[in-house]
């Protein structure tokens, strides 16, 4: 494997790897945001008056 291929493989690889990461961290937000989780005014699913 030549040099260049090594980093393109290399650089590849952390591509995807950040892709991944960035995915879990947005839908993670997400689900947190969606039980009025911080900076929710509590009138999520599990806030509010009863």
């Amino acid at each position: 494997m030549t040099p260049l291929e090594q980093t393109l493989l290399y650089l590849t690889s952390i591509v995807i790897l950040l892709g991944t990461l960035t995915a879990f961290i947005v839908q993670f937000v997400r689900g947190r945001r969606g039980r009025g989780g911080p900076g929710g005014d509590g009138s999520g699913p599990d806030g509010g008056e009863r």
